[in-house]
């Protein structure tokens, strides 16, 4: 828009060709130098303001991790409170010590809808959903193109998974845990019935 009023204004008063391709000149240097200040930082009327990068103000659908290992100390002694059901925990990458609880239709990839973004080029937009029926977890690879795999095997199908199994992406890591209080309360049952007949 500049460049166009210099156009139509440098005839009218007679300004000397030159001057408009020196304004042309600066317009083209300085472009780029405006878009890169813009990108970093905003002006206000306290004067430039620094912002966030481009990667930290997108807006992320994540679920919130039940156990994060990489708090303090001191905050490591309260316990989490578990719901009965399943868990994945991130044993390496960008969220390793993390934990989720895992429900029905919970998709892990690089897009920033899925439940679990994992910020890496080598993982896939869409890389895996976990299904729940009836209590039974399964793992289904979403055509990702470095694969799937579940105790180092990849995986064409839904594949049923099981306390302790590991699930891999390219060098990510998860581990399987599954959280129910009756089966705690009855390994505890069983552990009270062999203490009680070793004293009879």
């Amino acid at each position: 828009m500049i460049i166009q009023v210099g156009t139509v204004a440098f005839p009218i008063f007679d300004i000397h060709n030159d001057y408009y391709y020196w304004l042309l000149g600066i317009f083209i240097v300085l472009f780029p130098v405006a878009i890169g200040v813009s990108w970093f930082y905003n002006f206000t009327i306290n004067g430039f303001v620094r912002i966030a990068p481009f990667s930290e103000r997108r807006m992320l659908n994540n679920i919130a991790p039940l156990v994060d290992q990489r708090i303090s100390l001191d905050k490591k002694n309260e316990a989490p409170v578990r719901l009965d059901g399943w868990y994945i925990k991130a044993e390496n990458g960008p969220v390793k010590g993390l934990e989720y609880r895992i429900d029905n239709g919970v998709t892990i990839g690089r897009a920033i809808e899925c439940e679990i973004t994992l910020l890496r080029s080598y993982i896939s937009r869409l890389q895996a959903k976990f299904i729940i029926e009836e209590d039974v977890l399964y793992i289904e690879d979403l055509h990702s193109s470095n694969g799937t795999l579940v105790n180092n095997e990849r995986i064409n199908d839904r594949i049923r998974l099981f306390q302790g199994d590991e699930i891999q992406f390219k060098d990510i890591i998860f581990k399987i845990n599954e959280y129910t209080t009756q089966k705690q309360g009855s390994l505890l049952l069983s552990k009270t019935t062999m203490i009680h007949n070793r004293k009879w």
